[in-house]
């Protein structure tokens, strides 16, 4: 059974305590914890520890920690770019990729997606990744940077595999790319429109791979789980399974 997980700033593990406030305190009442109940604290960075509650009363939960518990993070370093969407299909991006194991999504603009995004909208997708985090158990939240620019994608990919899905890419497929055991991959996804043959071009000279995900045309939400899914099986921990 998975012990109910809780995410403190990181200089709060530091102590033999934690002190669980706000939202955080009202999750613990809605999980129906008590005195001696087991938890799980994190930092959101990859420090974790085990623990249980040591006190409780209207305002605040004392949490004692008892050892550093195991992390549930992919060893593979793997980045989401995906263009920003319509309506609330990046809510699903976000949250599905975040279970997924990704360590970082960038939203971006290109030349046929969403324009804007409001700022109530970039903090919707980081509570999004902060409950999927918890809920999947992750050691981890990942980074949410929004919105940047096309070019600015490209200029990412450094030293990184980076895989560039586009649906008119020749046969080559993510089984093709050779990816090292500890490099990072960043996986570009398009908007609903798809990619121009420009953005192609642009994303072949930054030294991106074209692939592509099968025959069939996918819509760009499930393109991006899809995706994330086929590199964790195939050079992440879902080769585990």
């Amino acid at each position: 059974m998975t012990r109910p997980r809780f995410l403190v700033n990181a200089d709060a593990l530091a102590g033999a305590q934690v002190i669980l406030t706000g939202a955080e305190l009202h999750h613990l009442r809605v999980r129906r914890l008590h005195v001696g109940s087991e938890l799980t604290v994190a930092d959101g960075q990859g420090q974790e520890h085990q623990g249980f509650v040591e006190a409780l009363d209207r305002h605040r939960a004392i949490i004692r920690l008892a050892g550093v518990g195991p992390s549930r993070d992919s060893p593979l370093r793997l980045v989401l770019a995906q263009a920003l969407l319509k309506s609330g299909k990046l809510d699903l991006v976000v949250e599905k990729t975040t279970e997924l194991g990704v360590s970082d999504i960038i939203l971006f603009t290109c030349e046929r997606s969403v324009s804007h995004v409001s700022v109530e909208r970039q903090s919707r997708w980081a509570r999004i990744a902060r409950s999927a985090a918890k809920q999947s158990q992750r050691s981890t939240v990942p980074t949410i940077a929004c919105p940047i620019s096309f070019e600015d994608v490209m200029s990412r990919r450094q030293e990184a595999v980076g895989l560039f899905l586009w649906e008119e890419a020749p046969s080559a497929n993510l089984k093709t790319v050779s990816v090292r055991p500890g490099s990072s991959v960043i996986v570009v996804v398009g908007p609903e429109g798809g990619f121009s043959a420009a953005e192609a071009e642009r994303a072949a000279r930054a030294g991106f791979h074209w692939v592509g995900l099968g025959a069939r045309v996918l819509r760009a939400e499930t393109a991006a789980i899809v995706a994330v899914t086929v590199c964790q099986l195939l050079w992440g921990d879902l080769a585990a399974c």
